[in-house]
């Protein structure tokens, strides 16, 4: 499946009260992820986010947090398409440390649908080949 690895630096302005990450910015850092992902792939950001035919809402989000991310500490960010289904892709985000152990894994699903109904629509072959194995 596809996969990326990128560095970020957590921000002063990403922390709460508790100088840790405030869960909402954890979760739009791995959307971003996921934003670079797509645009690295043979697919594009905008076959994704700009079709003037299928949209790809957010169905489910969730998010492990196992140490604390401080503003100032850099992260290994590492993308990739966990799973397909049939009209459905699941992206996991994982912040590594220096060290290489996990302070952060989140998981988004998003669903294909039709743009004028609503309706899910199955992955096209288009998006199965550019998100799919040997990528």
């Amino acid at each position: 499946m596809l996969s990326a690895r990128q560095s970020i630096t957590i921000r002063f302005a990403d922390a709460d009260p508790a100088g840790v990450i405030f869960y909402p910015r954890a979760i739009a850092l791995a959307h971003a992820a996921v934003e670079d992902l797509l645009r690295r792939s043979t697919l594009g950001w905008d076959a994704w986010f700009a079709s003037p035919d299928y949209a790809a809402p957010l169905r489910r989000a969730e998010a492990d947090f196992f140490l604390p991310m401080k503003p100032g500490q850099s992260f290994a960010v590492c993308a990739s398409v966990e799973k397909m289904g049939t009209s459905s892709v699941t992206f996991l985000v994982e912040f590594l440390e220096a060290a290489g152990n996990i302070a952060a894994r989140i998981r988004t699903v998003h669903v294909l649908v039709e743009k004028k109904t609503g309706q899910p629509l199955p992955l096209g072959a288009e998006i199965r080949s550019a998100l799919g194995p040997g990528r």
